[in-house]
């Protein structure tokens, strides 16, 4: 009996799942610069707790509940722009730049040391101080030179802990995924580097503060006052920090921080790399090569950012590119190689369970091994993604012709 009541309500729930994809509405459409007509990439497209990010072409897709009524779309730098969705499903939306100046004055007088100081001491209180489960997107891209050679995808599911504690326990969940990859080029995916499905835990760098906010390292940068940017319709502090050149053991980054000026929630940080040592770069970039392959980092750059809802801010997006090289020591030439990682919160969920050990992502697995070969076109069901790009629908018909024909033969 157990068991019997156990299969009915598993079929509840498969039931209810079914019945909630097929009343889902999808959205789409494209963003694009009101004043130079281009399109606007990175662009967060958000209804309440379900979202998305433009591609790089500025296009989206979004699917949500027949209830929701209108969309949100802002970007550092534009005014934020709710659009009405009752009856266009398709939409073209314009984003107005936001001219912001600022008086020289006023500028000198403002310490970007001690805003950052500031915004560090809120951290307790800007961010969710609840167990949060996030379910996201991710896309993993390497391409060789300019050829695609290894694209994976994965739904999956990202459970933190409140933001004044260290990301142990925070983990990530595969719960659904799809690759492809170059067979020719299998060789260099021996290469692992640091990333992969748990980038959000990694550059969250509010949590993770030993990426950027280390209390010892907070003394080795320069800290300098940019401007004021607009976001969301609220105006940020915009300081950049410059690591000097005294040494640590392991590489800085150089970071660009958009901090609130009234609630001090770090909104967006773009961090890129300290190269000037290689070594320290390869260590920060690395987590494992085979004997024999050489490898020259190129440019680890990270963009991160987040989004507020009721007072709370969240993690929204991050995008993460290596450029490298590398090759086998018996070759004369290195090849450079890109690798293009991005995730994008598309649902938070208050009611957060941890994830089990057995079904934690190991932050030295590799996507690849653990998700399947590309298959059905509606593979995603109603799972919000981040639109692929035309070059990128066109590698993914390539390698799966290729795949094929190296299955056949």
């Amino acid at each position: 009996m157990p068991r019997l009541r156990h299969l009915i309500a598993l079929l509840l729930v498969m039931v209810g799942l079914t019945m909630s994809a097929e009343e889902l509405i999808t959205i789409s459409g494209i963003v694009t610069d009101r004043q130079t007509r281009q399109p606007l990439p990175h662009v967060s497209v958000v209804a309440v707790r379900v979202g998305t990010v433009t591609n790089d072409q500025g296009r989206f897709t979004l699917k949500v509940s027949p209830e929701t009524t209108s969309l949100t779309f802002s970007l550092i730098g534009y005014l934020s722009q709710r659009v009405d969705i009752t009856r266009d499903r398709q939409l073209s939306v314009e984003l107005q730049p936001s001219v912001v100046t600022m008086d020289e004055l006023v500028v000198r007088s403002l310490s970007p040391w001690k805003i950052v100081s500031q915004a560090i001491s809120r951290f307790p209180f800007n961010y969710s101080q609840r167990e949060t489960s996030y379910y996201g997107f991710y896309r993993e891209v390497m391409q060789k030179r300019r050829q695609y050679i290894s694209i994976s995808e994965a739904v999956v599911e990202l459970y933190k802990t409140v933001y004044n504690k260290k990301t142990d326990f925070d983990a990530v969940a595969i719960r659904r995924g799809r690759r492809m990859m170059n067979i020719k080029s299998a060789d260099t995916l021996a290469v692992k580097l640091q990333g992969g499905p748990t980038l959000p835990i990694l550059a969250d760098v509010v949590k993770n503060i030993e990426l950027l906010f280390y209390p010892d390292d907070l003394t080795a940068f320069d800290y300098s006052l940019e401007g004021i940017q607009k976001l969301d319709d609220r105006m940020h502090y915009v300081i950049q920090m410059t690591p000097r050149e005294r040494q640590r053991p392991y590489a800085l980054f150089y970071a660009t921080l958009y901090i609130d000026q009234h609630s001090l929630a770090i909104s967006r940080a773009d961090l890129s790399l300290d190269l000037r040592n290689r070594a320290l770069a390869t260590n920060a970039m690395l987590v494992y090569k085979p004997a024999g392959l050489r490898f020259t980092p190129l440019e680890l750059t990270m963009n991160i950012y987040y989004r507020t809802e009721d007072g709370i801010t969240y993690l929204n997006y991050v995008r993460n590119e290596i450029r490298f090289k590398c090759d086998w020591s018996r070759r004369l030439f290195a090849s450079p190689f890109t690798v293009v990682s991005e995730f994008v919160v598309t649902n938070i969920l208050q009611d957060a369970q941890s994830i089990r050990g057995r079904d934690s992502f190991r932050r030295h697995d590799n996507l690849y091994d653990n998700v399947d070969l590309f298959s059905e076109p509606d593979f995603w069901g109603p799972d919000n993604i981040i639109e692929p790009t035309e070059s990128l629908n066109r590698a993914i018909d390539r390698l799966r012709r290729s795949v094929e024909r190296t299955i056949s033969n």
